[in-house]
């Protein structure tokens, strides 16, 4: 287990699964241990990497951009406030498991991004910002 992987453990966050150079932040709803979304990337830097969608089955006229920017209305304040970056903004279709040709939702998903020095010294405002990341809503209704 790295020295990274063992401080956050220790804080109480909990890993989902760890991929070379991620690791990805469960998050625990009941019983069960879901996927938070979060994951954190190990390069040069440490970086907090997240997404938030919009889907298109909410408002099925609105044009893609609108369904963008109702993210951006939701978060785009407070990740701006804690120094994210948006990286990516992609739609995603999302498919029937059962018939891959089949479309049943289309996601439009904003991805954020934070970094911080690769030094135990930045552990604490990573797992701070982990806490912060984790208690944002991932999925914002388009009204």
């Amino acid at each position: 287990m790295n020295e990274l992987q063992r401080l956050l453990e220790d804080a109480g966050v909990e890993i989902y699964q760890v991929k070379e150079g991620e690791l990805e932040i469960a998050e625990r709803v009941r019983y069960h241990m879901m996927d938070s979304g979060l994951r954190i990337r190990m390069d040069e830097q440490l970086a907090l990497i997240f997404s938030v969608r919009s889907q298109q089955s909410d408002r099925p006229s609105a044009s893609s951009e609108t369904l963008f920017s109702a993210v951006r209305d939701k978060v785009s304040a407070d990740t701006t406030a804690r120094g994210y970056q948006e990286v990516a903004s992609e739609r995603v279709e999302a498919k029937d498991p059962m018939d891959a040709s089949r479309v049943l939702d289309v996601w439009h998903e904003i991805t954020f991004a934070k970094t911080f020095p690769k030094s135990n010294d930045s552990v604490p405002s990573l797992i701070e910002d982990v806490r912060w990341a984790l208690s944002i809503e991932k999925y914002v209704t388009a009204s």
